[in-house]
């Protein structure tokens, strides 16, 4: 035997040796695979969820029709199954498809881990994520008896379709909510990138952090700021007000003051939502509508520092039961709604500041273009008043006794015995009504 034989056979034993180990390898991978479908599969590939855990008495629970076809979730679903997942295959399938995807992905990695589960599962989120971001046209559930977004448990619910938010609609009516289903642009589409603001902009200002894509459907819950960064992450000098957390609380604290139920422990969840409303409204500054004559000094923050030769105006909204309250903002977007062309320039005030504004006046009606809430004059007192007092024990250093609620909680349960915090009616509202039939100046 030559030399040349002797090498050449012991390349061909080494290749064929290369090529048995990978075919032994590969029906590894495949009896893996196969064992983990096994486990997965004991359950099924998922249906729909329930829309939410809201049970209504003498009703059957709420099931949309599945999109998906059993065929079709066998298709698709193979492709959880790939050691890496095409991003451009992707691009090829419905809103529908994907959240089943992720429902599935994420109810199996469960059962069984996935291999590669983290960078697959993040090309099917961030594919729904981009077309949320980069959609036309979206659809979001508004609640008619606050004007605003219809907040469910903490989330808001947006539809990729109009079809299926008013099937949602129509669900939620069976849990006597008075909802439509509103086309939001999710981008405003302007040239000037200051002024191109998109509805989840919007939603910062209302202290929306979380949402719902295609509740009731295959479904995935999403963040607002892996949408947009809030406005103090853009990089700007605007120091106005903007309380998110406080308008959170209103609308929270609203949808469900004037949702015709009743359910077990219903009073201590609204009086919940009212003291965290109420702790919000006392910490919070306010854009209020203000004209000046004489010296004023306008602090970096936007508030204003008086000298005894300044004379100063505040506007004053009645109400149809004949009683004047001074109107307060959260911030620009709300302030704009009835003041924008107006001879009053918007200052900025501390709860403080404002509660010796009011005068004679009967309370504050907090964005009254808006959500309408108004704090009495005796009850915005009481409010400070506990605020001070925890803050001064807190000075001391003195720890608070031990007990189920706080100091600050238990002042602010004394000031809202009787009627509460908000003079609000518990009964149904509409986006149309107005709260002030008039508004008027007085010194």
């Amino acid at each position: 035997m030559g030399i040349l034989s002797l090498f050449g056979g012991k390349k061909k034993n080494a290749e064929e040796e290369a090529l048995l180990q990978q075919q032994l390898e590969a029906e590894k991978k495949e009896q893996a695979i196969a064992e983990l479908k096994e486990k997965h599969m004991e359950q099924g590939w998922p249906t729909l969820a329930k829309l939410n855990p809201v049970k209504v008495a003498g009703q059957e629970e709420e099931l949309f029709e599945d999109p998906l076809t059993d065929e079709r979730k066998e298709e698709i679903g193979q492709m959880l199954y790939e050691e890496e997942i095409s991003t451009d295959a992707l691009r090829f399938f419905s809103m529908q498809e994907l959240l089943f995807l992720l429902t599935a992905q994420e109810r199996f990695n469960k059962i069984a881990a996935f291999p590669g589960y983290e960078a697959n599962h993040r090309k099917i989120y961030n594919e729904i994520l981009g077309r949320v971001r980069d959609a036309k046209m979206l659809y979001v559930l508004y609640d008619l008896v606050t004007g605003y977004p219809f907040l469910d448990h903490g989330f808001i619910n947006i539809y990729s379709s109009q079809e299926y938010a008013e099937t949602a609609v129509k669900a939620f009516a069976k849990q006597y909510r008075r909802l439509i289903a509103r086309p939001c642009k999710a981008d405003n589409e302007a040239e000037s990138a200051k002024d191109r603001r998109s509805f989840f902009d919007y939603l910062y200002y209302l202290g929306i952090e979380h949402f719902i894509v295609d509740n009731g459907y295959y479904r995935a819950h999403f963040k607002r700021g892996e949408i947009v960064a809030a406005p103090g992450d853009w990089g700007q000098t605007d120091n106005s007000p903007k309380n998110p957390g406080l308008v959170f609380s209103i609308l929270d604290f609203l949808g469900e003051a004037r949702w015709p139920v009743k359910y077990e422990k219903r009073n201590e969840v609204l009086a919940a939502k009212e003291m965290r409303m109420a702790r919000a409204a006392q910490a919070a500054n306010y854009i209020i509508p203000m004209q000046h004559e004489g010296p004023v000094e306008v602090m970096d923050d936007g508030r204003y520092k008086f000298t005894k030769d300044t004379k100063i105006r505040f506007p004053e909204i009645k109400s149809k039961d004949e009683k004047h309250f001074l109107p307060v903002f959260t911030d620009g977007i709300e302030f704009t709604k009835m003041f924008a062309n107006s001879e009053f320039k918007g200052a900025v005030f501390t709860f403080a500041d404002i509660l010796r504004f009011v005068g004679e006046k009967d309370g504050i009606i907090i964005n009254p273009g808006g959500q309408k809430i108004m704090i009495p004059r005796d009850r915005m007192a009481a409010l400070q008043a506990a605020a001070q007092t925890v803050a001064a024990t807190a000075g001391a250093g003195k720890k608070p006794a031990k007990k189920k609620l706080s100091e600050t909680e238990l002042a602010i349960e004394s000031a809202m015995s009787g009627k509460g915090l908000a003079s609000i009616e518990i009964t149904e509202g509409s986006e149309e009504e107005s709260v002030a039939d008039e508004y008027s100046t007085k010194e």
